[in-house]
């Protein structure tokens, strides 16, 4: 079983760091790579329940790989309207979750983060 790269674990640490009020929950995957589970996540006014949990996988090829898709706990719209195309519904690692597909075509490892991703997705969801 491989343990995650040292570029992973440094993902992780931002990730860490950039959510410090929440609980963040690592998982190796034995290849280099790691899911991570982001727990207390705001998915704004729009939605119930408040309060959620992001996920996503940190592949080993990071950070020349994007950190793809991107998974948040079940909530509905308060004002009834479904989830726009870019969201289903699905299984994720045992739990009912939303695929967010936001995938950054233009990945720049000198720019972009895992923790920084998963900023964009979360206000990205937001606003939808």
């Amino acid at each position: 079983m491989t343990e995650p790269t040292n570029a992973v674990d440094t993902a992780v640490a931002a990730v860490r760091d950039h959510f410090a009020e929440s609980q963040v929950e690592v998982i190796p995957d034995g290849a280099g790579g790691a899911t991570v589970i982001v727990d207390h996540v705001d998915p704004g006014n729009r939605y119930t329940p408040r309060t959620t949990w992001l996920g996503f996988h940190i592949s080993a090829a990071y950070p020349r790989a994007d950190v793809y898709p991107h998974y948040i706990g079940c909530v509905a719209r308060i004002d009834g309207q479904p989830h726009g195309p870019a969201v289903q519904t699905l299984d994720w690692n045992g739990r009912q979750a939303l695929q967010l597909s936001r995938r950054s075509n233009g990945w720049n490892p000198a720019v972009d983060n895992a923790a920084l991703k998963a900023e964009k997705v979360i206000k990205w969801f937001t606003t939808q």
